[in-house]
């Protein structure tokens, strides 16, 4: 049907059921709706505000809590980029459900007296982010309250007065005083929660973004929806997909949400190798102990990754299929080596990392596959790897160059260095492996600026292509310190 006349289009409506600040809910929702358009044009609540649309002021957040491994999680999340659909039995906490002028929560309590607010605009999200934090960890240190606020930015305060009154609120808050009393009694409700969400065919005469939101259970079901919608996109935190919505005002004919997949949420120590599942998140990954134990580069390059409410919604697998050249963990996974398994219908096959990325934004993927998990084999314990990300800010932002190395000593000496935002891909230097094996006496300064002439990186917004030629110098004898160091 032509969408460009307003005469009634047949799209896939969502039915879901959640909780909103303690209250069962039930909603009938348009395919391409956000939590944050629920919550403004359904629900008429404009506490939780509206900015930059695409993930990086914070000022819409909110919380959602619900079952993860036997206990109930509270994360923050930005509800621009989140599908309302994706609320099915979760629970939605905003800023009007934690206190009222006559009864303030304790962190607006705290952020008053310590003149934490000045226009006021930002100030629901700084809540919702300290209240997620709060909710996870009762006392959290600096660095754990610098991580919650890192994605929410403020034109006004200058920060140092809302981080006063976090760490007051580390120090002598009581923990029980942060979770309401009806967070806790929606707990029971979501570890026992079992309803379905539904599906129904709707013609409606406003024109939507997306025709179809479609979630599935099992990695079958994937497989035969891809077979049956070849020009579906899947979706997991949508971090991506919904800034092309929001801003782009991209139309996608179908997203397929994966996150209600069991099997693509774990992290797996195998014979072959560390699998991580296409559904975990940056978070879940920098929880993980087999990560922290095997990986932390891995780890460090998550936490440069965005704010933490990207990192709540965002997955490692959907970094790869992206497949942005300056996509800040593809270097990493590079060099550790990375193994995609990717399947369809047709059955599973194992592709290498560095065979994926094809050109610009296209990839080895075919008709009807999707990246089930990667695998990357456990580095030996004498194995040099580091990980380096140039950008403007020292988060929440994109990276204008990120590059990662390793140098192994067993069973040969050999040693790796991957750069993004060089090429049209992610690559892996031919000059550096070369010379590293050819140099008696490592000289990084020549290393440096062998690799530098290797490339010809594109100018863009983010630097020149001088500036980008003197970060892969800069990265390189930064790694040499460390190496020798």
């Amino acid at each position: 049907m032509d969408k460009t006349q307003n005469s009634g289009v047949e799209y896939s409506f969502n039915e879901i059921v959640y909780f909103l600040n303690g209250t069962k809910q039930s909603a009938i929702l348009p395919p391409d709706l956000t939590t944050l358009e629920m919550l403004h044009h359904k629900l008429h609540m404009y506490g939780t505000k509206c900015s930059c649309n695409e993930g990086d002021c914070g000022a819409c957040t909110v919380v959602i809590s619900y079952p993860q491994e036997g206990t109930i999680v509270y994360e923050a999340i930005n509800s621009c980029l989140y599908p309302a659909v994706k609320l099915h039995g979760k629970h939605l906490i905003t800023i009007e459900g934690l206190g009222s002028p006559e009864n303030l929560h304790p962190i607006q309590q705290a952020l008053l007296e310590h003149h934490g607010t000045q226009c006021g605009y930002c100030t629901p999200g700084f809540v919702m982010s300290l209240f997620a934090l709060l909710a996870s960890i009762s006392h959290p240190n600096m660095e754990n309250i610098m991580a919650a606020l890192e994605g929410n930015l403020c034109r006004c305060t200058g920060y140092q007065s809302i981080l006063d009154a976090a760490q007051e609120l580390s120090k002598d808050h009581d923990p029980a005083t942060i979770v309401p009393a009806w967070c806790r009694a929606i707990e029971a409700q979501l570890f026992s929660f079992n309803e379905k969400t539904t599906v129904r065919a709707q013609v409606s005469n406003s024109l939507f973004k997306i025709d179809k939101y479609l979630q599935v259970e099992n990695c079958r079901e994937l497989a035969q929806l891809l077979s049956t919608h070849p020009n579906a996109t899947l979706i997991a935190g949508g971090t991506d997909v919904m800034v092309q919505v929001n801003i782009a005002r991209r139309h996608f004919p179908c997203l397929i949400d994966i996150c209600g997949i069991a099997e693509l949420k774990n992290i797996r120590l195998k014979r072959d190798g560390i699998h991580i599942g296409a559904a975990v998140t940056y978070s879940r990954i920098m929880d993980s102990g087999i990560i922290k134990t095997d990986l932390p580069a891995l780890i460090e390059i998550c936490r440069l990754i965005a704010g933490k409410q990207i990192r709540n919604s965002g997955t490692l697998v959907g970094n790869i299929a992206n497949a942005s050249p300056i996509g800040d963990s593809l270097p990493l996974l590079l060099i550790y080596e990375t193994r995609l398994v990717l399947a369809s219908e047709q059955g599973e096959r194992e592709l290498a990392l560095r065979d994926f990325f094809v050109e610009y934004r296209k990839t080895a993927l075919q008709t009807g596959e999707y990246i089930k998990e990667i695998i990357i084999n456990r580095p030996f314990q004498d194995t040099f790897i580091a990980c380096l990300k140039t950008a403007k800010r020292k988060s929440v932002d994109i990276s204008a160059i990120s590059s990662a190395i390793r140098i192994d000593r067993q069973p040969e000496a050999r040693a790796m260095l991957a750069l993004g935002g060089v090429a049209a891909t992610p690559v892996i230097s031919k000059t550096f492996t070369t010379l590293w094996a050819s140099m008696a006496e490592k000289d990084w300064q020549q290393l440096a600026e062998k690799v530098a002439a290797e490339f010809s990186p594109l100018a863009d917004v983010r630097g020149s292509a001088e500036y980008r030629k003197q970060m892969i110098i800069n990265h390189i004898l930064q790694y040499g310190e460390a190496y020798n160091g």
